[in-house]
């Protein structure tokens, strides 16, 4: 039988401990810490639970000073999940700021709740799968950073762009880029089909997605604008949310590092505009290519057109001589058939009034040829 994943609940509320229990118990292994100091102490022995559930009101160490904590003394942390009772953005920051993965308002639903939890396991699980080889790829470009300098992480950036076909590549270099200054944070990037949004882990968590949605919805003010201790980029297209970069830097920071924050905001915005007008250019070579595959599905189409008018005209001319030589045909039997003036010229009425109606039906068909072409010589003006 396949072992259920371990979840710390740490609450101190006996009640809702309680209520954890039975609509957590079927789907997960549980653990529960009365407080932050229980839940810190379980981590230092070793344990290493799966995902944490925290209460973010507690009494002592509350749950966003608990993860914090938690995130300096672990070198792996389990993903966090915060519940609480307040939905303000100032409190999702806060839980964004400490570390945390997801956040939840009371009252939560069992079923969202345990969806929730097994999407942060799952997403932990893919993450520090990827986690050894992403490290060693940061550590090669904050060595590449040591030798090219500041500017060169733009230059190198700028150079790299002309590889960037999509969306998804233009993130990955941003990163890189962000990584060779000792940042990581979020990004969203608009196309002509979606939006795309990515962190430095790769998928972004939920909280991130929250965080996203927060920037966009500010249109109105500066491009650059502080978050709290971190930094946001709106330049439309392009949206980014660089975490622990202060541009509120107070005199307790150290000069050479205030400095630095200050370069890299500067050099930041450089990697944006060149990024957006990256972007633009894919959206343009894009375009090009879907009216090239226009125009050519609409030569192929004038092509069929032309086919099907010569295929038309020569079946009308062989239902003309068709016709001709059946009325010879008649003419010629009349005088063994014994029939009389009138009946002869009844049928041969009938067969000149079917083959009227014939050339009408191959009309029709030529008509509607006619509209056709009519209709893709509008489409290639209009392209």
């Amino acid at each position: 039988m396949q072992k259920q994943p371990l979840v710390l609940v740490v609450d101190d509320d006996a009640l809702m401990r309680e209520l954890y229990g039975e609509a957590l118990g079927e789907d997960f292994s549980l653990e529960f810490a009365v407080d932050g100091s229980e839940a810190l102490t379980r981590l230092r022995q070793g344990q290493r639970p799966d995902a944490v559930l925290m209460d973010v009101a507690m009494p002592g160490l509350d749950g966003y000073e608990t993860c914090r904590c938690l995130h300096q003394e672990c070198i792996d942390p389990p993903p966090v999940i915060f519940v609480s009772s307040n939905d303000r953005l100032e409190d999702r920051m806060r839980g964004y700021d400490a570390g945390g993965n997801d956040y939840l308002c009371k009252p939560v639903e069992a079923q969202e709740l345990v969806a929730k939890i097994r999407r942060q396991i799952q997403a932990d699980a893919a993450q520090r799968a990827l986690h050894a080889e992403r490290e060693e790829a940061v550590m090669a470009v904050l060595s590449g950073a040591d030798l090219a300098g500041e500017l060169g992480v733009v230059l190198d950036f700028q150079r790299g762009l002309n590889a960037c076909s999509n969306s998804e590549a233009l993130c990955r270099l941003l990163f890189e880029a962000l990584a060779r200054y000792g940042f990581e944070g979020c990004v969203r990037i608009y196309s002509r089909s979606a939006s795309l949004d990515r962190s430095s882990g790769g998928v972004c968590t939920s909280l991130e997605h929250s965080i996203l949605d927060a920037l966009v919805a500010q249109r109105e003010g500066p491009r650059i604008r502080p978050f709290q201790s971190n930094t946001s980029f709106n330049f439309g297209t392009v949206v980014l949310f660089v975490r622990t970069l202060n541009m509120q830097r107070d005199t307790q920071m150290a000069p050479e590092e205030s400095q630095r924050q200050g370069r890299a905001i500067d050099n930041i915005a450089l990697l944006m505009e060149a990024a957006v007008s990256r972007l633009q250019a894919i959206e343009g070579e894009n375009a090009l290519q879907d009216l090239g595959n226009s125009r050519r599905l609409m030569s192929i189409a004038t092509q069929a057109l032309n086919d099907v008018a010569q295929r038309n005209e020569h079946m009308a001319e062989q239902v003309r001589q068709a016709f001709e030589s059946l009325l010879s045909e008649l003419d010629m039997s009349f005088l063994h058939l014994g029939l009389t003036s009138s009946q002869e010229d009844s049928v041969a009425e009938l067969v000149k009034s079917h083959g009227a109606h014939v050339q009408t039906v191959l009309e029709q068909g030529r008509a509607t040829e006619q509209v056709l072409r009519r209709v893709i010589e509008d489409l290639k003006v209009g392209s």
